[in-house]
């Protein structure tokens, strides 16, 4: 099993139609690809929110297999849909974590 995060500090500007976005579409958009067995949508706590407000995005996904599918379909096209409708407005990083116990 494999976790797939996304680390977004959204502008304060851009925060509540952002946060709005991504719950009623992108989400449920990614979702919908197949790939993801579940999410996680979190809020960074104890952090500097005094130039954006930090989210971590985490996806569970079966194997390394079904994650490379998902880099070579629909990965770019994710990225470009939120990249595109918040330029200038966010900064992010993507990892990959092997899942190596859970309950």
């Amino acid at each position: 099993m494999l976790l797939y995060n996304v680390t977004i500090k959204i502008d304060h500007n851009a925060h509540e139609e952002w946060l709005g976005w991504m719950k009623q579409a992108y989400i449920p958009h990614l979702m919908d690809s197949g790939f993801f067995e579940s999410f996680f949508f979190s809020r960074l706590k104890g952090v500097d929110e005094s130039d954006g407000i930090t989210y971590a995005l985490q996806f569970m996904i079966a194997n390394q297999p079904t994650f490379q599918l998902y880099q070579q379909k629909h990965a770019f096209a994710h990225q470009t849909m939120h990249d595109t409708r918040y330029k200038e407005q966010f900064v992010s990083f993507r990892s990959l974590l092997e899942v190596l116990d859970h309950s």
